[in-house]
């Protein structure tokens, strides 16, 4: 393999190596904006059970050790809310939202350890129908961590985690029956949970993955739809479409909509000194050239062979003459070359200004472009009417 293809399949391999990070960061990213839009409703469901559980437990535990369990929990829910306030405030884009994650993760995590070690604190001694009762709760917050943070593996798991096995340790420690059946029947549901969460995380992530996936191909089908294969300029299908817009854009503002097209003067004898290669770099070069005498608002395109069309807005009809002179001044002086030939370019320039469609403004810059070739070449005509004004020189 040569050098040049090596190198070639080296950055081959590097682009596409990027284009799968940035996937997934792309499908990191929605599904840490799903977890912004689903998640705001277990804050309140949280505090709910925790209500409820306090509720059961009140005639048979310290009250001052439910209240304080409780408080604790208000307080780690009130930081989860204020940091959903501030994201719904400031709305983050998409590069800006990874850095949510984190907060995202320590207050959940705070939130689900309240949960599991104050369970252990608050379990009641010599009641296993209250503990039986209290474990409940646990499978079912952990239970809806799955629904509810599913979209991000590790914040599953470590939910179910904090809360569960801290109760599940105190339970094997017991040493009872009851207690050891509870435990088992924990460990067994958090393997199942792990498993399963590991499955619809990983869907998930697929399925945003392969949205992203489809855009890119639809952005990159339209990009090859609008644009000339050859020089990257926008092809004749983009260059009528957008002048159909720059047109009404005229009408609206009062700006003048003008077209210059150009063609490269002996092309064909380029091309049968030196080879369609060189006809490929010049056409190339041509496209540069222009290119970089033009605003960034200008249309610049290829409509086909050695013909280019460019579409401005202006003031009047000097101010076009002005650019195609540019124009044709810039392509006269480029030092264009193929492999050891220096390659002597000039073009030809008609140009019209103002009209009702963009088909007449064509026609008649077609017809000034007809007018610039029969009377000498590497000039401009400016079409006026039916009259002409011409500036350049003959080559």
């Amino acid at each position: 393999m040569s050098s040049s293809a090596y190198h070639s399949r080296e950055v081959h391999i590097s682009a596409a190596y990027d284009k799968d990070l940035r996937l997934d960061r792309l499908a990191q990213i929605e599904k840490l904006r799903l977890l912004y839009q689903q998640s705001f409703s277990a804050i309140f469901v949280s505090l709910f059970s925790a209500a409820l559980i306090c509720m059961v437990l009140w005639q048979v535990q310290e009250k001052s050790v439910l209240l304080g369990w409780f408080f604790i929990l208000l307080l780690a829910s009130a930081a989860r809310v204020s940091l959903f306030v501030r994201y719904w405030k400031i709305r983050p884009g998409t590069e800006s939202l990874l850095a949510w994650e984190k907060p995202y993760f320590l207050t959940l995590l705070s939130s689900s350890l309240i949960w599991g070690l104050g369970a252990v604190v608050i379990l009641p001694e010599g009641s296993e129908i209250h503990q039986v009762i209290v474990y409940s709760f646990l499978i079912g917050m952990s239970g809806g961590a799955i629904a509810m943070y599913s979209a991000h593996r590790a914040m599953t798991l470590a939910t179910i985690a904090c809360i569960l096995l801290p109760t599940t340790f105190w339970f094997l420690l017991q040493g009872t029956i009851i207690s050891t059946t509870l435990a088992l029947a924990a460990l067994l549901f958090i393997v199942t949970t792990v498993r399963a969460g590991q499955v619809l995380s990983s869907t998930m992530h697929r399925s945003f993955r392969l949205g992203y996936e489809l855009q890119d191909a639809r952005d990159a089908a339209e990009r090859r739809a609008y644009t000339d294969a050859l020089t990257g300029l926008s092809n004749r299908r983009a260059f009528y479409q957008q002048g159909e817009e720059m047109l009404a854009e005229c009408k609206e503002d009062g700006w003048q909509l003008a077209m210059i097209i150009s063609d490269v003067d002996y092309f064909k004898n380029i091309n049968d000194t030196w080879g369609h290669h060189c006809g490929d770099v010049v056409l190339k070069a041509v496209a540069e050239v222009q290119q970089g005498c033009l605003r960034s608002d200008d249309l610049c395109a290829r409509l086909g062979g050695e013909e280019f069309g460019v579409l401005l807005l202006v003031n009047d009809r000097e101010q076009a003459r002005e650019v195609a002179e540019a124009l044709r001044c810039s392509l006269e002086d480029a030092k264009i070359t193929c492999g050891d030939h220096e390659i002597p370019v000039a073009a030809s320039f008609g140009v019209a200004v103002g009209g009702k469609s963009l088909e007449s403004l064509f026609k008649r810059a077609d017809a000034a472009l007809y007018r610039a070739k029969e009377t000498g070449r590497n000039r401009v005509v400016c079409c006026i009417g039916k009259n002409e004004q011409e500036s350049g020189r003959r080559r």
